[in-house]
């Protein structure tokens, strides 16, 4: 069952001034992810908060990024007020309302 990760923290400075290269190098060692399906950034300048949401195959594949690497990452970056949730993805009424899931329900 796909499951949706959604991360979000307040950056710290150094987080804050990375160059745009460093997240297009970020970006492409995240794709390689095992049981990722897609990712979007997100950020919010007027409350200084980022983020992401992620879809992965399941929820192994989700926590071992979540739980492990992604939350290091954030904290010895400097990231503050960091929130990692997990959740089910509701899959026939997401499709209806466009989410990108027609290949999962079909491979199903």
């Amino acid at each position: 069952m796909p499951v949706i990760l959604q991360v979000n923290y307040t950056p710290s400075d150094k987080q804050s001034r990375q160059a745009p290269q460093d997240r297009i190098e970020s970006a492409k060692a995240i794709a390689k992810l095992p049981g990722l399906l897609w990712k979007v950034w997100i950020e919010d300048s007027v409350s200084n908060t980022r983020g992401g949401i992620y879809l992965f195959e399941n929820l192994d594949s989700a926590k071992a990024w979540g739980d492990g690497v992604l939350a290091t990452r954030l904290a010895e970056g400097g990231g503050s007020d960091v929130s990692i949730r997990y959740f089910d993805v509701n899959e026939e009424p997401s499709v209806i309302t466009r989410a990108p899931l027609a290949q999962l329900l079909q491979a199903a």
